[in-house]
């Protein structure tokens, strides 16, 4: 699976970044993620030029263990989530999104939908933007849900906890950050907010987020598709945020201007029948550090230094893409369906000769990119993928 560094080049060059044997859906896989079920959040987006959705599901459990009640003011968390994510927008140097009633109330009517149909967050089966009009143009949608238990107790609190969840979206089973895309799109600008304390003890909560035409109009087509582009991506934008930067040490987690740029990964790189060379942060080769043929490296960024693109895999330790497969990692549990007698790929994007039955379920553990013609490939075993074209929406 090659890289194609042109596709790659047009997402930072507008600042924008995006991360065995055969087996069957009993396969056991390394590198696997488990969370906590009882925390969720999805999110999805719709281009209104292009009519095309994507939804995303997370289980998380990142917050302080502290308790949070239903007489906590519900209207000043809400003042406090639009602080919350305007304060994250203006370190990113975006514009503040103005909160409007038509959006707070639709987003109040999510969250309360999540307490009342017994079964919690619906994944957006029930979201509808036009609901949102007028401002359902570049329609966005976040929602979760979290134990109240595991949430601070105060507004600021509640806000900047699920916030921050939205952002690091570390244990969201699709690893693309969509959440925080759409928290950091440049191209919109009202929001609304809803937010439920559940009887059962659960905290439900909902971001709505869009344009009216007069604001969309702000924009070109070509500008927003661009950036819903990254959407697809299973890497994060280039983005700050001073309350994980603060707990990042390492100058490997410094921007320096072009010459040293990154973004977030959930995941890691095989090598594949080679010795892999490995560079520091300047890009200068290592003459006595390589990596072995065959083995797997975690990664948490994907770096460009001095216009090459890296992926991270220690202190002041990079590999160069292209000399890599790159991936990014789903929560345990998640599987896919072929749509037809689908051809199995090796490590390096060759048909195989081997096929997985049309109908049969696979357990995935790892989702890699050919950036030449974006197609996605999910892992199904040892040097074994299915291509996204070949199997039904991925479950888990």
């Amino acid at each position: 699976m090659k890289i194609n560094k042109k596709n790659i080049a047009v997402l930072f060059s507008t600042a924008l970044l995006m991360a065995t044997s055969l087996g069957n859906a009993a396969t056991s896989f390394a590198d696997t993620t488990t969370a906590d079920t009882n925390v969720q959040t999805t999110d999805t987006t719709a281009n209104n030029d292009s009519a095309n959705i994507q939804t995303k599901s997370t289980d998380s459990a990142t917050t302080p263990n502290v308790q949070a009640n239903s007489q906590v003011d519900v209207a000043a968390i809400k003042a406090a989530m639009l602080n919350a994510i305007n304060d994250l927008r203006a370190q990113n140097g975006l514009n503040s999104l103005t909160s409007v009633e038509v959006l707070n109330n639709y987003a109040q009517q999510r969250s309360d939908s999540f307490n009342s149909n017994g079964t919690g967050i619906d994944k957006h089966v029930g979201w509808n933007s036009a609901l949102m009009a007028p401002y359902n143009h570049n329609a966005e949608e976040n929602i979760g849900q979290i134990p109240i238990t595991m949430v601070p107790n105060d507004s600021v609190g509640v806000a900047n906890a699920i916030t921050q969840e939205f952002y690091i979206e570390k244990n969201d089973r699709l690893p693309d950050y969509g959440h925080r895309k759409n928290m950091l799109n440049p191209y919109v600008g009202y929001i609304g907010f809803g937010i439920t304390f559940g009887e059962n003890g659960m905290l439900y909560f909902s971001q709505e987020i869009g344009n009216d035409s007069e604001y969309a109009a702000r924009s070109t087509y070509e500008e927003k598709n661009n950036y819903y582009y990254t959407t697809k991506n299973d890497y994060s934008n280039v983005s700050k945020n001073e309350v994980l930067d603060s707990t990042r040490r390492s100058a490997d987690y410094t921007q320096n201007g072009n010459k040293y740029i990154f973004g977030d990964i959930r995941g890691g790189v095989s090598t594949r029948d080679t010795y892999v060379h490995m560079y520091d942060r300047d890009g200068n080769i290592y003459n006595n550090l390589r990596l072995a043929p065959n083995t797997d490296w975690s990664s948490d960024i994907v770096s460009i230094i001095n216009g090459i693109y890296f992926l991270h895999v220690s202190t002041n330790g990079f590999v160069k893409a292209v000399d890599v497969l790159p991936w990014a990692t789903f929560l345990a549990g998640i599987t896919v369906t072929t749509n037809t007698d689908a051809p199995i790929y090796d490590d390096f994007g060759i048909p195989s000769g081997r096929y997985a039955p049309a109908g049969t379920t696979w357990v995935t553990d790892r989702r890699s990119i050919d950036f030449g013609n974006n197609t996605k490939y999910c892992r199904i075993g040892t040097n074994a993928w299915l291509s996204s074209d070949d199997i039904n929406t991925i479950k888990g």
